[in-house]
């Protein structure tokens, strides 16, 4: 791997072969920032389209892990557009390098060709780096930039070809499936039968499917969006209509509401929580989470909803995520609008609002906070009793990333906000030094064992959220300067 850190040094390149980017035991993040990368030069017009040619997906049994007959399946199935990625021609060039362009191209095609597999029963499994498990989160974010409208004449990339609409429409059934085995879990396996120690199974919640069930508030976000998306892409499409589809949102809104309340030891109740799980308040690992697996005290009164850990798979220090709960409002408009006018269910629709609008009333009265230097800004976690955790995490959503999520914000507190996270103020942003080049960023708590590092990840949603063309330009070329490699990387 190739870390970026203030005093920058090279650990090593990592192999262009098929074998995994990371050790086992470390991070599986470097397939994020491929698809974070993507954005940010489809903002110059780098628009991509992938060749209708086919390349059959090579499976290595062993390797994977597979049942023999999904094997087959996905042998008779797996068929993607083939490399290379081209981006439009005759037009103006954007100002950018072959370099950034190629990375862009090989960024689309890797993320696709190494972690997505089409499955029978209409489904898609896509893993997430190194670690051969769908994230919620991670497996949504990966598939995003085919959804990004109007990218090759007009069209979105999963317009252009028929293909990437199957793995999407895909990729949402499966997540639906998921989100009804356990709504608490946020990461899970393609078959079932792992064996889980006592251990994993009491304390860590794993059986079946899951994979690791620690409750991350933004994954079920990602599952909004990339349904949203994919209807303003194909307003009529059956997937849309799927029963289990409209029932994972109907779960995850129940989830939600419950987790107002997670003091209380609330959770959600009905025929659609029938999971081995359910009917119980959630628990985690006490070594993780406070007070007996539970989290640190948190105020039931304030409209905000509960998350357990961060997107970085972090304990919460405080469990009212800001960020997260942002881009949980978000989220909820999009089901509105889904339930209005695909859904035609008027009742779904006015929970949705109601949700929204009492997160939205407690991010305003809990979650902009007097900063002595910068005035209001926006917390990173709060815990609604008058407690904050004032820093940054370079993991999505953050609040860096607070315009990219589509949050209305307060233009003035988040001007402050980014003076503090993009400073010295900020206990994770970082500054260094390599081949004569500045470097940076904010990094995360996840790395604290590599000092002072910056993750790329940010450096893109820096670039992504900047209205500075200039800025934009710089940090495509620090990320590209960082990726001796060739590929991005975690941190």
């Amino acid at each position: 791997s190739f870390f970026i850190h203030a005093g920058m040094r090279n650990l090593g390149s990592a192999s262009a072969s098929k074998r995994p980017i990371f050790r086992r035991g470390q991070r599986r993040r470097f397939i994020l920032p491929l698809a974070a990368f993507a954005l940010l030069l489809a903002w110059f017009g780098v628009t991509l389209f992938l060749l209708s040619g086919l390349s059959e997906i090579q499976i290595e049994i062993q390797r994977k892990g597979l049942d023999a007959d999904i094997v087959k399946a996905i042998q008779q199935t797996a068929e993607l557009p083939s490399f290379p990625i081209n981006h439009r021609s005759g037009e103006k060039r954007p100002p950018l390098s072959d370099q950034a362009i190629s990375q862009c191209h090989k960024a689309l095609w890797h993320t696709l060709d190494t972690t997505t597999y089409v499955l029978p029963n209409n489904e898609t499994f896509v893993i997430t780096g190194d670690i051969r498990d769908l994230w919620l989160r991670d497996s949504a974010a990966q598939i995003h930039p085919l959804l990004v409208p109007s990218v090759y004449n007009g069209q979105s990339l999963v317009q252009y070809d028929r293909k990437l609409e199957r793995v999407v429409s895909g990729l949402i059934l499966k997540t639906a499936r998921y989100i009804r085995f356990d709504p608490y879990a946020n990461a899970f396996k393609l078959h079932g039968n792992t064996q889980y120690n006592y251990f994993e199974r009491t304390a860590l919640g794993r059986h079946g499917f899951i994979s690791t069930w620690n409750y991350e508030l933004d994954s079920a976000c990602y599952f909004m969006r990339m349904l949203y998306f994919f209807h303003t892409n194909f307003p009529l499409h059956p997937i849309l209509r799927e029963k289990e589809v409209k029932e994972a949102v109907m779960i995850m809104v129940d989830v939600w509401i419950a987790e107002q309340r997670h003091e209380d030891d609330m959770y959600p109740t009905g025929r659609l929580f029938d999971c081995v799980h359910c009917n119980k308040p959630y628990r985690y690992n006490p070594k993780e989470l406070s007070r007996g697996g539970k989290g640190s005290i948190t105020n039931s009164s304030a409209g905000l909803t509960w998350s357990g850990f961060r997107p970085s798979d972090d304990p919460c220090k405080y469990g009212y995520l800001i960020p997260s709960n942002m881009f949980a409002t978000v989220s909820l408009t999009y089901m509105m609008d889904l339930a209005t006018n695909v859904w035609i269910d008027e009742p779904l629709s006015k929970k949705c609002r109601k949700l929204r609008d009492e997160i939205e009333a407690g991010i305003q009265r809990h979650g902009v906070v007097e900063h002595k230097k910068y005035g209001k800004i926006y917390a990173y976690e709060v815990d609604g009793l008058g407690k904050s955790l004032l820093m940054d995490d370079a993991n999505v959503p953050s609040l860096l990333s607070i315009p990219y999520l589509g949050y209305k914000y307060d233009e003035q507190v988040y001007a402050n906000t980014l003076k503090f996270i993009l400073s010295r103020s900020d206990p994770y942003y970082h500054v260094g030094h390599s081949n004569r080049m500045e470097f940076s960023g904010i990094g995360s708590p996840h790395t604290s064992h590599i000092p002072n590092s910056i993750w790329p990840m940010a450096m893109i949603m820096e670039g992504l959220v900047s209205r500075n063309v200039t800025q934009k330009i710089h940090i495509v070329n620090q990320v590209l300067a960082s990726s001796g490699s060739g590929w991005m990387h975690e941190s």
